[in-house]
């Protein structure tokens, strides 16, 4: 059984809930993994670490068809209407009369504040879900501790019985 990408380090938990709440809120819902990183943690030199926990966490992110970009699978379920300079909805009708340039400035809208509190509770609940597992899968050590004492304890029984005269 592989490791879960929710247990390999400490921080991950906290990490895709950072992830979360930033790809899920930003005015635009995809960009590239260095822009992502800048607005998650302030540091763009993060963008690997990003890069590997959307790549881990298949469950919450995906990257565009280049692989250039990176957003969330609830978020790209909406619709492109949602104008980022106005902060508001448009019809389809408005969106498609625009030029080629304000167009681009139409995207997904963000999540709501329940949309986003779901997805936080997933991600809680799987990283459960993986120390659970994790904690299941080492059954065998008190078994085998068990087994171990009472090896030793016959070990002894028959070495005393062949010692004694």
């Amino acid at each position: 059984m592989s490791k879960s990408p929710y247990i390999v380090s400490n921080d991950r938990l906290s990490d895709v809930i950072s992830a979360i709440q930033t790809l899920g809120t930003y005015r635009f819902y995809k960009l590239g993994v260095d822009s992502w990183s800048e607005r998650i943690c302030g540091d763009s030199a993060e963008a690997a670490k990003w890069n590997l926990i959307f790549k881990e966490h298949p469950e919450f992110f995906r990257f565009s068809s280049d692989g250039s970009k990176a957003s969330l699978v609830l978020r790209r379920q909406k619709p492109k209407l949602f104008d980022v300079d106005a902060l508001e909805f448009v019809t389809r009708e408005e969106r498609d009369s625009r030029s080629a340039d304000g167009q681009r400035r139409i995207t997904r809208a963000p999540l709501s504040e329940n949309d986003l509190k779901m997805l936080i509770d997933v991600a809680i609940s799987l990283h459960s879900k993986a120390l659970e597992d994790q904690r299941d899968s080492r059954w065998w050590i008190s078994m085998l501790t068990t087994v171990g004492v009472a090896l030793i304890g016959l070990i002894g029984v028959w070495l005393g019985a062949r010692l004694s005269p």
